[in-house]
């Protein structure tokens, strides 16, 4: 099993490689979709069986008031439902998954190592690419909580620096 990580769009266009190949996959939405809800719909629309929604945003925490808006940024039970259901599929199929957000940069990146973390914690962190991806640490952060471990903020965060020095070094 693989864990993959994808854009909205790059999901929507592909739909029928998902849903061919029954993939499991895992949408993650904004909670004010405006001009993504199209590809949302094409989602939707495909008759996937191995699919799981959640809703929240790229934030790590709310914002204040005075924004006057209402997204979320995510939430410990958004975290448990997504590795219960990533479990669950372990258990029923042997698919790969794909974890999809919005531009498959953060919110995906950040579950895609908790879903690897459930299958081999040591191969958690190879399933995102330093120069594409930045994990939402908020989402991390709760991944901890809810898999009892300590680890995945702090190799996360040591990874991407690391990178980012040999990148700065090499240029």
């Amino acid at each position: 099993m693989k864990v993959y990580i994808s854009s909205l769009y790059e999901v929507a266009k592909n739909i029928d490689i998902v849903k061919n190949k029954n993939l499991n996959l895992i949408s993650i939405r904004d909670t004010n979709p405006g001009d993504d809800r199209t590809y949302y719909d094409i989602i939707d629309n495909a008759g996937l069986s191995n699919l799981l929604v959640v809703n929240f945003d790229d934030l790590l925490e709310p914002l204040p008031p005075q924004y006057n808006k209402t997204e979320k940024p995510p939430e410990e039970n958004d975290i448990r439902n997504i590795l219960n259901w990533a479990k669950q599929k372990m258990k029923e199929n042997s698919n790969d998954f794909i974890v999809q957000c919005t531009a498959g940069i953060s919110r995906s990146s950040a579950v895609a190592i908790l879903v690897q973390y459930l299958q081999n914690p040591e191969q958690a962190l190879k399933v995102i690419n330093p120069m594409l991806h930045c994990p939402n640490e908020k989402v991390l952060e709760l991944g901890e909580k809810v898999l009892n471990t300590k680890d995945i903020v702090k190799d996360t965060k040591t990874l991407l620096k690391k990178h980012d020095e040999e990148f700065l070094a090499n240029r």
